[in-house]
């Protein structure tokens, strides 16, 4: 995967590694948080990081365990520092000579040695025990919906920044046989990882989870050492309403788990799924926000929310994206005291 290299340089590595028959450039990334979010949605052999990206290195090798080639027009003869290498930086790549310089081919086949070197190379042990541990979310966003659902949460995680740094949970009433096709176009939308819930799922800063049709999904504590950590669980628990996955249990065990930091979202959708799970998530501090009747396909779910008094925020579906964003920066701050509180009930 190559990072944010000059335009020539991209296009040179690309044909470059294209031309051999064991390598291939499976993405790009721009920014420090893209590169992460692209390292664990794609899982590279190895990722081709410019200077300006050094900032994610760190996060990318707690979260991604992979290893890196630091591109720099400067670094030759360079020995990569101590806190790179923890990063998972193993050497530095200098640019491509143009094609009318004497060493172009030599440096060519030097560049492809290299990058073979480096993903021949096995994980190191202080790399995969850290990809162990899951960043936590600032908060959880969890996104209820039925008819018009689908193509609605499409719509919304396209828009998601690959910086979120909150968890998504995702409960759309559908039949068991279309969650893995949906979950599928959920990630051809997002460079955000996209899986299916299953018990011990554990909910990390970014991640999306789709709560598996036919099935009500739920999410449940649990203190490792010093830190506590949440992950979902299918449960045999009837909702309010008998449509499944159920959007009301889903939020009621996140507001009653996570408690203030949780946002609640109502889609488009038939019937009353969602509203007490709302209310829940009101009564413990979190934000409810319901998708506004222009722009849902059926306004029965988000209208029986607004005409309860439970939302906080009513909004066009092209606007929800930008809310949950917003909400997660400004949640990122009580990761810290939600760390700190943890630390002492794990140790009394």
């Amino acid at each position: 995967m190559l990072g944010d290299l000059p335009a020539f340089e991209r296009l040179e590595l690309t044909r470059l590694l294209h031309a051999e028959p064991d390598l291939r450039v499976v993405g790009s990334a721009t920014s420090p948080s893209e590169l992460v979010a692209q390292a664990r949605r794609l899982r590279p052999g190895l990722v081709i990081a410019s200077e300006n990206q050094v900032a994610g290195l760190e996060r990318l090798s707690r979260q991604q365990a992979v290893p890196v080639l630091l591109y720099s027009a400067t670094a030759a003869g360079r020995v990569v520092p101590r806190e790179l290498a923890q990063w998972g930086v193993a050497d530095y790549l200098q640019p491509i000579p143009s094609k009318d310089h004497p060493e172009f081919a030599r440096c060519r086949q030097q560049m492809v040695a290299k990058i073979r070197a480096v993903c021949q190379q096995p994980s190191r042990p202080t790399l995969a025990k850290r990809q162990l541990i899951a960043i936590p979310p600032s908060g959880v966003a969890v996104i209820g919906g039925s008819t018009g659902g689908a193509q609605a949460v499409e719509t919304l995680v396209r828009a998601l920044p690959a910086s979120l740094t909150s968890a998504v949970l995702v409960a759309i009433h559908l039949p068991a046989h279309f969650t893995e096709s949906f979950v599928n176009r959920l990630r051809r939308a997002t460079s955000l990882p996209v899986v299916v819930g299953k018990p011990g799922t554990t909910l990390e800063a970014g991640k999306i989870i789709v709560a598996p049709g036919g099935q009500n999904m739920v999410v449940r504590s649990l203190v490792r050492g010093p830190w506590q950590s949440w992950h979902t669980d299918t449960t045999t628990e009837t909702g309010p309403v008998l449509d499944e996955p159920s959007v009301d249990l889903l939020m009621q065990s996140v507001a009653h788990t996570i408690g203030r930091n949780t946002l609640g979202v109502v889609l488009t959708g038939l019937g009353r799924d969602g509203t007490q799970g709302a209310h829940t998530i009101r009564q413990h501090g979190g934000v409810i926000i319901a998708q506004d009747e222009a722009s849902s396909a059926v306004f029965g779910m988000p209208k029986s929310v607004i005409q309860t008094g439970a939302a906080n925020i009513v909004a066009p579906l092209h606007d929800i994206a930008g809310y949950i964003g917003r909400l997660a920066t400004q949640l990122r701050i009580n990761r810290a005291s939600s760390f700190s509180s943890s630390t002492q009930f794990a140790t009394r």
